[in-house]
């Protein structure tokens, strides 16, 4: 890249920094604005006025689509090759990348099998570009193949990350087991994910109602995490109603 265009997207990227700590949507749009005209194909940029202008789902897909081409078109085919396996290290990858996430979440909230199809195919190129995860997305990914009964991606995926101790991938095991393996795995493996967190299964059997707004932040181990848990796999296990029941017998019975 020529050095006035490696400026002119160092100098839109700042901007977009701007808006992203803005107070305002107005400010933040205009900041990026400014950056799109510096530099057309800054991705981050879109991906913000997606954000702040689309009222509708179907109108942020569209513009979301269009940040992910712009920041795949701004890395570059030979990049995105030669750098594959090594994504978010190198800071210039990480608007494409937000952009990846930034549709995908779009696609999994619209909720057509289609969508549902489509999002899992992004999380997938996001983990094969990114292997260590930066993004978070392979908890997402696995309620995704939990959700349309890919046992065998949802086993391989948590067999990859194997060494993960959180509570998606204690409650996605439990499910997991539970319906392609046996029950008595699914029990054990259920006194594993309680001790990690005690509290997801209130939320998971509709004893407790989660909050309607997703939660900013969470802790290991509190009720925090169990709604994020919950919130997260509360489709994988919605299309296991057999598997619910179950988890409802094993409230009772402790």
């Amino acid at each position: 890249m020529r050095k006035e265009l490696q400026d002119a997207r160092s100098v839109a990227q700042g901007l977009v920094y701007d808006a992203m700590d803005a107070s305002d949507d107005k400010t933040a749009s205009e900041l990026c604005r400014r950056a799109l005209k510096l530099y057309p194909d800054c991705a981050d940029a879109l991906s913000k006025l997606a954000d702040i202008e689309c009222k509708f789902l179907i109108d942020h897909v569209a513009a979301m689509r269009r940040a992910v081409e712009t920041g795949r078109r701004d890395l570059g085919e030979d990049y995105i090759s030669r750098m594959k396996g090594h994504f978010w290290l190198d800071i210039d990858t990480r608007p494409y990348m937000r952009a990846l996430a930034g549709l995908a979440d779009s696609l999994l909230e619209w909720g057509q099998p289609e969508h549902l199809d489509e999002a899992i195919g992004i999380y997938e190129l996001m983990i094969e570009l990114n292997p260590n995860d930066n993004q978070g997305v392979r908890d997402i990914l696995v309620a995704c193949y939990l959700q349309t009964r890919r046992y065998d991606s949802a086993a391989s995926l948590l067999d990859r990350y194997k060494r993960d101790w959180m509570a998606v991938p204690c409650w996605a095991r439990v499910l997991l087991a539970y319906s392609n393996d046996s029950e008595s795995k699914a029990t054990a493996l259920l006194k594993k994910a309680r001790k990690q967190n005690p509290h997801v299964e209130v939320y998971l059997i509709g004893k407790k109602r989660r909050p309607r707004s997703r939660l900013d932040y969470y802790s290991p181990g509190d009720d925090t995490e169990a709604i994020f848990c919950a919130d997260t796999l509360w489709g994988a296990w919605k299309k296991h109603p057999d598997a619910v029941r179950w988890l409802k017998l094993q409230c009772i019975a402790t």
